[in-house]
């Protein structure tokens, strides 16, 4: 008991925590028909999409909870959320958190202790093909959630935010972390912002 409290001290001091980040969002509404969750490994994710409409250029935006419901420390890279989108499965895929460390550096990250569980925000911008804007066929139906969890904390006790990780601890990196899938989230498609007045220029010249 008294090395696991040790380990927390020094991983808390020596990485920086975006406390900030998780007080900021509200807790999920676990009641809302929408929510989506998944659970791997003793560790549970519930997100709610904060719109169901995808618009060109538009922020896919996320509120997301982590619960570690494991013996050990967890942690996220919470700042960390990327975009991308398949128009064969019509699939707009919002990875949050670091499956690999970017440039290879260590990126900031929440820690989360066991029984903890701690709520994020995050959001990213896919790019659309011209297809998927043209031709209703092809256009974005479903939005997959997936966050990366790192598990093994203790080769990275030492190291600093945005200091180049070894070759060593890259690789251990990539070992330590779990990806969790979540539900496919169904979602409208709409062609044009409501809420921009050139919208309708930029429609008809596909300038997205």
């Amino acid at each position: 008991m008294r090395s696991t409290r040790l380990f927390y001290a020094l991983f808390a001091a020596i990485v920086l925590i975006h406390a900030a980040a998780a007080s900021a969002a509200g807790p999920i509404d676990m009641d809302d028909p929408r929510r989506v969750v998944g659970r791997e490994n003793n560790v549970r994710v519930d997100a709610l999409l904060v719109q169901d409409t995808i618009t060109p250029g538009s922020v896919v935006g996320i509120t997301y909870q982590i619960q570690n419901l494991s013996d050990e420390p967890v942690a996220v890279a919470s700042k960390l959320v990327a975009a991308s989108y398949d128009s064969d499965s019509r699939t707009i895929t919002l990875a949050l958190g670091a499956e690999v460390p970017q440039d290879g550096k260590m990126p900031q990250v929440e820690l989360i202790a066991p029984g903890e569980k701690k709520v994020f925000r995050g959001g990213a911008t896919p790019v659309l093909s011209l297809g998927a804007l043209r031709t209703p066929h092809a256009a974005p139906r479903f939005v997959q959630v997936k966050v990366s969890v790192l598990r093994n904390l203790t080769p990275f006790t030492a190291v600093n935010s945005g200091q180049l990780l070894s070759d060593s601890q890259f690789d251990q990196w990539f070992e330590a972390n779990d990806t969790i899938f979540l539900n496919t989230i169904p979602v409208r498609f709409s062609p044009r912002r409501s809420n921009d007045q050139s919208a309708e220029r930029a429609d008809a010249s596909m300038r997205f």
